[in-house]
């Protein structure tokens, strides 16, 4: 965890002025003790002031639950998300973060999470090997 300024793409989607504070949390995740992908996460930093999402901890439940708690001070609903699919080649650092041989390519996946109003709380950045991840999505098509 550490407070940073908002980067430009992120401060677009957080709907916030380009360099405000953002708390960032940054995360590997490994697969049969193997990376496959980095991810961070962004937040408002006058949002998650004096939550544990501020903190450099483990959150029991994830962020998603600090941030609606009813009893807690953020209490916003989660309502839903946009991701943005790239691919393209990693970079030298990211090869080797995710012990990529040569010619593997990487997805960066950016995803805005929103809550029920439409405002955004979260911006994910992650980077994945494009060999050790897969996606699945499942969209809800109704008509009026």
């Amino acid at each position: 965890m550490a407070i940073i300024h908002a980067p430009v793409e992120v401060a677009l989607r957080l709907d916030l002025d380009e360099g405000e504070p953002v708390v960032v949390r940054r995360r590997i995740f490994l697969a049969d003790g193997q990376p496959i992908a980095f991810c961070d996460s962004y937040y408002p930093a006058e949002m998650v002031q004096g939550t544990a999402i501020a903190e450099h901890r483990k959150i029991k439940g994830g962020v998603h639950a600090v941030i609606e708690d009813p009893d807690g001070p953020i209490r916003r609903q989660v309502a839903r998300s946009v991701d943005d699919l790239m691919s393209r080649m990693p970079t030298p650092q990211e090869a080797e973060g995710l012990s990529l041989p040569a010619g593997i390519p990487v997805i960066r996946i950016l995803r805005t999470v929103y809550d029920a109003e439409g405002r955004p709380l979260e911006v994910q950045n992650t980077t994945a090997a494009a060999d050790r991840y897969e996606f699945r999505y499942e969209v809800a098509m109704t008509s009026d």
